[in-house]
């Protein structure tokens, strides 16, 4: 495998008046799913810490709730990575890159191995971390385990832009603010932005609740997002498809709407698709000019080496502009006939 290309301050070449909604930001997609059984669930080669130093921004992070912690999930399959593994990489990837912020989208998943006891994956892996006494915090639900995991991982409570997490005996903590349309990214540098996917009260983040599966929709609350996320066996076309169509209408939209692209789909596995749509992928990407595209997000995005230098490079250092008319790239799938979406 070629070495990876290094992004790992772009985001400090970029203006502070930016508005987080006109970036556009590579992301990968179940980014903790490295280390499936069999390669089964499988979406990564490389683990967090590789990710972020490659210029990813934007984590796909789904957690299971299991006896008072939560651990990494793709859908049941136990990924041996647990919540405050995943703050403890990007609080020290911000310490040390303090221009760069990380939107965090995280979901609820769920998980079949209670019936296994203490041979199950969650079980024998939280018992392996053998977590000190005073962390283990009894929770009923998944709301009261992820407030209580961030705050027992998280030294400073304003690491997180839009989620107050403060410690039970601490009377003071971090306004909570509101990702909008006109939030920049000056004011989320060096923090975790985060995109709620799962049921919980409002100060909890940005709710992205409203997420109907295997669909492109938008869905207006806050902040208007819009989302291509037709993954369940799309064909290698078709997918390629309406990944350039929703990207063109990121291109056009309302420089205050997140627009957020799936790259990523699943037949047999996430791998088979990969290697073609990131390939065509790369190719588009590379015959466009500076033009926002939002969010993009994929599945083992080092391959090509080039894929996420030509997300980045979509940026304008000096601050929003409207994107230019639309083009497409020659010797691919068409992107503009009767596209169902």
């Amino acid at each position: 495998m070629d070495e990876l290309i290094s992004h790992s301050s772009w985001m400090g070449e970029i203006s502070d008046d930016t508005r987080v909604t006109a970036l556009s930001i590579p992301g990968t997609h179940d980014s903790c799913s490295i280390d499936g059984p069999l390669g089964f669930a499988k979406t990564q080669n490389l683990d967090l810490t590789d990710q972020l130093n490659a210029g990813i921004r934007f984590l796909d992070i789904r957690l299971a709730h299991y006896q008072d912690n939560l651990f990494a999930h793709h859908n049941a399959v136990h990924m041996e990575k647990s919540y405050a593994d995943i703050l403890g990489i990007c609080s020290n990837f911000l310490k040390t890159y303090p221009t760069e912020a990380i939107l965090m989208s995280v979901k609820e998943e769920g998980r079949f191995d209670s019936v296994l006891g203490r041979f199950a994956p969650s079980e024998a892996f939280g018992k392996f971390r053998r977590d000190p006494e005073n962390w283990v915090i009894r929770s009923d639900s998944f709301e009261e385990a992820f407030k209580a995991r961030t705050w027992q991982h998280v030294d400073d409570p304003s690491l997180f832009y839009n989620f107050p997490a403060p410690a039970p005996d601490v009377d003071s903590v971090a306004d909570n603010r509101v990702l909008t349309p006109e939030t920049t990214l000056g004011e989320i540098r060096g923090k975790i932005v985060l995109l709620r996917r799962f049921e919980a009260t409002q100060d909890v983040g940005s709710d992205f609740t409203n997420w109907p599966k295997n669909q492109h929709f938008r869905s207006v609350a806050t902040l208007t997002y819009d989302v291509e996320d037709c993954y369940l066996n799309p064909g290698e076309d078709n997918k390629y498809d309406c990944i350039v169509a929703h990207m063109d209408e990121a291109r056009r939209g309302d420089r205050g709407d997140l627009y957020i692209t799936f790259a990523s789909a699943v037949g047999m596995t996430a791998n088979r698709y990969s290697k073609t749509i990131n390939e065509y992928l790369n190719v588009y990407l590379s015959g466009l000019t500076k033009e926002r595209i939002g969010i993009v997000i994929l599945d083992y995005f080092e391959q090509p080496r080039k894929l996420v230098s030509n997300v980045i490079k979509m940026n304008d250092r000096m601050g929003d502009r409207r994107p230019s008319s639309k083009r497409s790239a020659e010797g691919f799938p068409s992107t503009s006939s009767g596209l169902t979406l």
